[in-house]
């Protein structure tokens, strides 16, 4: 039996806050959920959940949520857009004192006493009796130990355990803790990391899933053809994630339209033939305190080659670069700046927005704790805007404030999570056009807000100029760039089958329920050629294997011939421009030294 139980997407007067106003209280404090602990040594089973907003502890039946908040509850209140509500009061000292050292809660442990564990993300360590409510806490890096940013607590018998820190290694304690009523923790740590454990015997890898059979995928079929009713005017929905690209982005995850963040700072870099069909305009939130504050544009690598980084098909390097709100210059539990943009799409159709996140200095410090909700909304406003001018500061933040008040008034559209992304994510979304969207990309209370590109493709709807005129991908100089041929005429039944649910996929990207069936329509289609591939007798010909090789180049499941293939690609194209625009050389030159 499946049950969904989400928080609110705001509380308080007015929608003003993205977390309860109150230090405890009834239900879920935040859909940011880290860990969920189910009790074994307790009288009855209770469902413990780490929160980004505190601790949520049920029955199983989930019938009654309570959640306890931390110690900078009160400090997220006053730092609200607008500050705290007038007839708020902070909670009182007896109160505040049982409150978690922190909100951000990481994970959850319980020992054979029935003890929690609590690791957090600044905190270190909290431990709580549920029967005797008695509490401890620990600031571990006092102790010796390399961090208080705990990823995992891992409980034996008698009191033994291991703790995981975030870039500081594994460390078992010498002795077990004595819990004493909200007293440090008093135990001692080896000074040593274990960062491997050596195994002779390993237990036998899963049996890989089973393909479909041609029953199933023409039952798939039917079913795609079915999806007839068109997508509302107004929609937007998460399309997942993509972690193996990193750098190599160009005409993989974009082959339309981009911009660069920053690259060439204080300007960014767009690669497009035109604004005729989309534009993005980016600004800070209104929520800041430093005088004409406004969005940072950051160049950290002039030129590097690591593969994380965007690859950029005009300098014909890696340059690593990205927008910032300068969250960094305020306090963690200030809501905002956050990073928006207004978008546009200007035809009707289904488009896929990307953005790319690299924590590149994400195992440092404050920086590893980047932890993003992206939310976006609908603009009711038409706007105005000329597209290549430079916007003044007075302009752009009246336009934050009307961003950020449909942030109380309206409702997403949809909403997905940014973290642990020091291997760099492309996260995508699908909007319909012609209409304007507000994107969001909030700070969450974090260190500081940072995206490195933004880029816009059609995936169905009317075809554009540069489409018809087949000019290719922006900056390669029409050179080729495409997956390998996929076809519906192969000439088994299983080869063609396979083609036309891709194809029919394609066609799908305009009607209601076809986003939720790409993902798992394209990989069992791919699970299906790359199996059938290796027998002989089905694949006589080969054809299920170029269908399997061409699927894997869409599918973005790279191996070392695509990346060796993208590279060759890139330097014909880069080489080409230099003969058409000689010019950029003295571009180029400035940096080699």
């Amino acid at each position: 039996h499946l049950k969904n139980i989400v928080a609110p997407d705001r509380f308080g007067p007015n929608n003003i806050s993205p977390v309860p106003l109150t230090p405890r209280g009834e239900g879920l404090p935040s859909n940011l959920i880290n860990d969920i602990l189910v009790t074994k040594n307790q009288e009855t089973e209770t469902i413990w959940l780490a929160t980004n907003a505190g601790l949520v502890k049920s029955n199983d039946s989930f019938r009654k949520i309570e959640y306890w908040r931390g110690k900078d509850y009160d400090d997220k209140v006053k730092g609200l857009y607008g500050g705290a509500p007038k007839d708020w009061k902070p909670a009182p000292k007896e109160i505040i004192d049982q409150l978690l050292p922190e909100d951000y809660l990481t994970c959850l442990a319980e020992d054979d006493q029935g003890v929690i564990w609590i690791g957090t993300r600044q905190s270190g360590l909290k431990i709580a009796d549920p029967k005797t409510g008695k509490q401890a806490f620990g600031d571990l890096k006092r102790m010796g130990l390399p961090d208080n940013f705990i990823t995992k607590i891992l409980m034996f018998s008698e009191g033994d355990y291991w703790v995981g820190f975030y870039g500081g290694g594994i460390v078992k304690p010498i002795k077990p803790y004595k819990l004493v009523d909200r007293k440090p923790i008093q135990t001692k740590f080896n000074k040593a990391k274990i960062f491997s454990v050596a195994q002779n015997d390993f237990p036998k890898l899963p049996s890989p899933i089973k393909p479909p059979t041609i029953d199933e995928l023409k039952l798939m079929q039917t079913k795609l053809e079915r999806l007839r009713t068109p997508l509302p005017k107004v929609y937007a929905s998460y399309y997942g994630e993509d972690w193996k690209t990193q750098g190599d982005w160009v005409g993989r995850t974009f082959r339309d339209w981009a911009v660069l963040c920053a690259v060439t700072a204080p300007f960014d870099h767009p690669i497009y033939f035109t604004t005729e069909y989309y534009s993005v305009h980016e600004f800070i939130g209104p929520n800041f305190t430093e005088k004409d504050d406004a969005i940072r544009r950051w160049i950290h690598w002039i030129k590097t080659d690591n593969p994380k980084t965007l690859y950029d098909p005009w300098y014909g390097y890696r340059r690593q670069a990205e927008w910032d709100d300068h969250g960094e210059a305020y306090s963690w539990n200030l809501d905002g700046p956050d990073i928006w943009y207004l978008l546009r799409i200007r035809e009707p159709g289904t488009y896929r927005i990307g953005m790319y996140f690299l924590n590149k200095d994400g195992h440092h410090s404050n920086n590893r704790m980047r932890d993003y909700v992206v939310e976006v909304y609908q603009s009711h406003q038409n706007w105005k805007m000329e597209e290549w001018s430079r916007y003044k500061f007075s302009e752009w933040q009246n336009y934050s404030k009307i961003a950020e008040s449909h942030v109380s008034k309206y409702k997403q559209l949809t909403k997905y999570r940014v973290r642990d992304f020091w291997g760099g994510v492309h996260k995508q979304f699908v909007v319909t056009g012609q209409e304007y969207y507000f994107v969001k990309i909030d700070r969450n209370y974090c260190f500081n807000t940072i995206v490195s590109s933004v880029s816009v493709d059609r995936l169905y709807g009317k075809q554009t100029l540069p489409e018809k005129l087949n000019f290719g991908i922006p900056l390669l100089c029409n050179v080729p760039y495409n997956p390998p041929q996929l076809s519906e005429k192969y000439s088994t039944g299983l080869g063609r089958k396979l083609g036309q649910i891709w194809n029919t996929l394609d066609q799908k990207h305009g009607f209601i329920g076809g986003i939720e069936q790409q993902r798992k329509g394209r990989v069992t289609v791919y699970q299906a050629a790359a199996k059938y591939a290796d027998e002989k007798e089905l694949d006589d010909g080969g054809e299920l294997q170029q269908l399997s090789k061409s699927l894997k180049w869409r599918l973005n499941q790279w191996d070392g011939e695509q990346r060796r293939e993208f590279k060759n690609v890139m330097k014909k194209a880069h080489d080409e421009l230099l003969i058409r625009v000689p010019e950029q050389r003295k571009a180029i030159k400035q940096y080699e030294k």
